[in-house]
């Protein structure tokens, strides 16, 4: 016959007239027992409680994620990278695949004749040559366009900021973003934490093959959007962080 469960004795409280007992129950499990081995080691084991079951096992996809996912997440381009942000994709995928064909698409852009008879906004308007939507890739964009002498202002729904897991690129196309002048030599020694040749492509049943320079650089998207988001600021443009487009009006003068 099994020894019975163990049950760990807790000291009174002040107030207490009996003694409380606590008993080990780790999730599911339910009922701690103590034997001697034929060595005369202790043994504990944990045996599932009556009419419990164990939750489902963890499968292959959310072992591997688990593994690989480091660093906070973040808002904006590959910014979720969990099995958590995996699944609220599927959901958002299912929800497409499910919608109804004829189901009214909801209407962001309008276009209005004639010009904007009324510029007074209020307190705190403001008028800009370009707006741009999504601040974690269209950083760049703006950045470049505010160096341009242009007045630019980005509107973010979450932060921005770069997510800590590296972003690939080719030294060619990184180099682009230096002649266009929004970042400097130096600190794209800075930003770069790996370098890598050849790549391997491989395809089944198809064989393979070996490619050179392409997406072989490992930059850190923290540092890099940093310095685009501190260089876009020291520019002249605004940023509007928390904040999400719902509609435009197009007239024929600007747009609000």
């Amino acid at each position: 016959m099994p020894p019975p469960p163990l049950l760990l004795p807790l000291p009174p409280p002040p107030a207490a007239a009996a003694p409380a007992l606590l008993r080990l129950r780790p999730r599911a499990l339910l009922g701690i027992q103590a034997r001697d081995d034929a060595r005369g080691r202790s043994v504990v084991r944990a045996r599932a409680a009556a009419g419990e079951a164990a939750g489902p096992a963890p499968s292959r996809t959310q072992i591997i994620m688990d593994k690989i996912n480091s660093g906070e997440e973040v808002g904006g381009a590959g910014g979720a990278y969990s099995y958590s942000a995996l699944k609220r994709l599927d959901q958002i995928w299912s929800s497409i695949c499910e919608a109804q064909a004829d189901s009214k698409v909801p209407e962001v852009v309008t276009r209005v004749q004639g010009p904007l008879i009324d510029y007074d906004f209020g307190d705190g308007s403001e008028i800009f040559d370009v707006l741009v939507c999504g601040g974690t890739l269209g950083i760049f964009v703006a950045t470049a366009l505010s160096y341009k002498g242009l007045r630019v202002g980005i509107v973010e729904r979450n932060i921005i900021k770069g997510r800590e897991q590296e972003w690939n690129i080719s030294r060619k196309e990184l180099m682009e973003i230096v002649e266009v002048g929004i970042l400097s030599e130096e600190e794209m020694k800075q930003i770069i934490s790996s370098d890598f040749n050849p790549n391997r492509c491989g395809f089944e049943s198809k064989g393979e093959i070996w490619v050179e320079n392409i997406l072989n650089l490992g930059i850190s998207p923290a540092k890099l959007v940093d310095i685009m988001k501190e260089r876009f600021v020291s520019s002249g443009g605004e940023i509007f962080e928390g904040k999400s487009l719902s509609n435009i009006s197009v007239h024929d003068d600007l747009a609000t």
